[in-house]
């Protein structure tokens, strides 16, 4: 099974190559590079937090899951037509486990695959 966050093109991916640019290039700052470095470990945490809570909810049964952070939000997309308030407590208990971020600020949205 291909990990979940192999399946579709993350914009971070962009955002990854850019920042690598900068902290090789040579003709910037230390202080530049210092902050690119930063952003690029803020990114990788981020795309690491997302993996872990997609594998888990694939473990527990929810299958082509998404989990999408940005800012102080979470957003998840279920391959389902619908959930009942039992799943969606289960999806919001093992985000907020994997991401640190609180049930209020956690969007579900089921959604029916092709």
């Amino acid at each position: 099974m291909p990990e979940p966050s192999c399946r579709r093109n993350r914009p971070e991916q962009k955002n990854k190559e850019t920042l690598l640019d900068i902290i090789n290039n040579t003709n910037i700052s230390e202080e530049q590079k210092q902050d690119a470095i930063n952003g690029m470990i803020a990114l990788t945490d981020m795309a690491e937090k997302e993996t872990a809570a997609e594998i888990l909810l694939e473990a527990k049964g929810f299958n082509d899951v998404v989990v999408s952070i940005s800012g102080s939000g979470v957003d998840v997309v279920v391959n389902a037509p619908s959930l009942t308030d039992a799943q969606r407590a289960q999806i919001e208990d093992i985000v907020t486990r994997k991401t640190g971020i609180t049930p209020e600020n956690i969007i579900i949205s089921p959604i029916t695959g092709n």
